[in-house]
Formats: structure tokens, C-alpha cells, sequence
């Protein structure tokens, strides 16, 4: 038995998620300890809503792993047991690159807080640098037969599990869309959600500490969390154009205004500078039929 998955990320049309041909979904949920993705509640919600198996993984920043690990669990509180939780362990943007060691402690403080194993995405190349976790995690491999891919259809090519007894996924083009396979079937993937089939937290949980790097507790994703996004790259919520844009709504709706086919402008826009434009619209008429008055014109 298998699942067909796809990963997300901020950026990711809402096409991907509902994709008919995925029966799951993989959220991107935080990255360091300073980022949340703004989508992640709606893309969670739109995975459910569409009958998608979920998850949610973090990006490993290379920061300390154990706050890394803190922050991701304190950040999807409400969402642990209800999806797989995976830690992205990629070169880019990842100044602990290379340690053999990182990924070893990010998923032993998960489990702590969890009782859950953390799924590990990782190229197979890299595969030695997460070796030691092999007897307690799952492997999420990505091999490409080429970045034009564009299908649903397994390349006909091998791929290396490594120290791990077995791949769990494979992430199979990441081109248009990360596409994945996952060798389990529903009950397996609620497993891994959800060792001890109990809804609640382990009993052992600790509160984790507030990562040292802020002073302000952290939001939850399921909390409202509103903040203004200033040019960010997304996809317009109505023209689901592709560019540079802003939110006042923390990611609900998105506005694009720089994009491949120029600038574009919605009729808010309009709307917004009217109001600034009225006044001395307004003036310059009242001036004209003034001088028409008195005969000066």
C-alpha cells in the first residue's frame, strides 16, 4: 500500500493541496526560531477540508537544535497527534549543514515533548549525516530523475535508503510541485502520527522554554495571529497571479502587485488613493467654476 503526497510551503498555490492525485499533504509549519508560515492554518485547513492526510515539518535553520525543535512544537501545539510531524534537513539556509549530529537532537527533544519520531527529509546524499537516527526514524528521501519531471509517475530509477531499513517516502520531482510516495497505508500514517492512539499529550510532556532568541511568547498556528505582510512572494488570492505583494491579514488574502507581466493594481487600490486624490480633485472643480462665475475665464 501507498500514499501519494505533496509538500507546501507559503508559496504554494492552493492547487497543490487540493491536487486530486495527492490523498496526503505536508505543511511547511516554522524554520529557525523566527519563522512561521502565515499559510499554514489555511493550508491545513484546506488538506482537511479536501479528505488529505496531513503533516507538518519544520526547516532546520542550523540554530540550536533543541530550541529548534521547542519552537516547531510550541508553534503546532494544537496540531500534534493530528498529522506527521518531519524535520527538513537541507543545505540551504542551514548554517549547521554537515553536522552529524543536529538532526539527533532535534528529534530525541520532539519525542520528549511528543512521543513522536520525527520523519527525516533529507537527500541521498546526505543520508550519512542522519545515519544515527535510523533506528528510531523514518526516511523521506529525495532523488530526482530529472527537475522536468512534471508527473505523477515514478521515474524508473533506485534510491538509497541508507542506514534506515527501509524508505518511508520519496520525494520524486520538485519541479512544478514536490510530489512524494509514502510506502504505508492510512493506518500506518496515523502512527506516525499518533503512536500511543491517544488524542492527548504524553503525561511526561514539559512546557518547552521560550526560545532565547525573543522575549515575546510565541502564537500558536491555530491562535489568530494577524500581522502585516510587507513584500513577500505569494500568489494573488484573486488572480492567483504569482509575484511580490502584501497582506493586512496575516496571509488570508494576498494582494500581488509586482509580477512577471508588470504591475498590476486591484480596484482597493483605486479606491485607496481616491481618497487622497478627492480633496484636491474637488478644489481644482470649485476653482474652475469659480473664475467661470466671475467672468475671469
Amino acid at each position: 500500500m501507498s500514499i501519494f503526497t505533496v509538500d507546501v510551503f507559503s508559496g504554494s498555490a492552493d492547487s497543490i493541496v487540493t491536487d486530486s492525485h495527492a490523498q496526503g499533504v505536508i505543511i511547511k509549519a516554522t524554520q529557525g526560531t523566527g519563522y512561521v508560515n502565515p499559510q499554514c492554518n489555511h493550508q491545513w485547513n484546506l488538506a482537511g477540508s479536501n479528505g488529505k492526510l496531513r503533516g507538518l515539518y519544520h526547516y532546520a535553520g542550523g540554530g540550536n537544535p533543541v530550541s529548534e525543535a521547542q519552537y516547531f512544537i510550541k508553534n503546532i501545539s494544537n496540531y500534534v497527534h493530528k498529522g506527521i510531524l518531519a524535520i527538513d534537513w537541507e543545505e540551504n539556509q542551514n548554517s549547521a549543514w554537515g553536522n552529524a549530529n543536529w538532526v539527533r537532537q532535534f528529534v530525541d527533544e520532539v519525542h520528549r515533548l511528543t512521543g513522536v519520531w520525527c520523519v527525516i527529509y533529507v537527500q541521498e546524499s546526505a543520508l550519512n549525516q542522519v545515519a544515527n537516527c535510523a533506528n528510531d526514524c523514518g526516511v523521506w528521501v529525495a532523488k530526482y530523475a530529472s527537475m522536468n519531471w512534471n508527473s505523477w509517475t515514478l521515474p524508473n530509477i533506485s534510491v538509497n535508503s541508507g542506514a534506515f531499513s527501509a524508505l518511508t517516502g520519496w520525494q520524486f520531482t520538485g519541479g512544478d510541485m514536490d510530489r512524494s510516495i509514502f510506502y504505508l497505508d492510512a493506518n500506518g500514517w496515523n502512527r506516525l502520527a499518533n503512536p500511543n492512539g491517544s488524542s492527548s499529550k504524553p503525561d511526561n510532556t514539559d512546557n518547552p522554554s521560550k526560545p532565547d532568541n525573543t522575549d515575546k511568547p510565541i502564537p500558536t498556528l491555530q491562535e489568530e495571529m494577524y500581522r502585516q505582510i510587507v513584500e513577500e512572494y505569494g500568489y494573488d488570492s484573486e488572480t492567483g497571479i504569482y509575484g511580490k505583494g502584501y497582506s493586512s491579514d496575516n496571509g488570508k488574502t494576498f494582494v500581488v502587485q509586482d509580477t512577471a507581466y508588470g504591475r498590476k493594481y486591484r480596484q482597493q487600490d483605486a479606491d485607496s488613493l481616491w481618497k487622497l486624490l478627492k480633496p484636491m480633485v474637488e478644489a481644482l472643480i470649485q476653482e474652475k467654476e469659480g473664475g467661470k462665475a466671475d467672468g475671469t475665464n
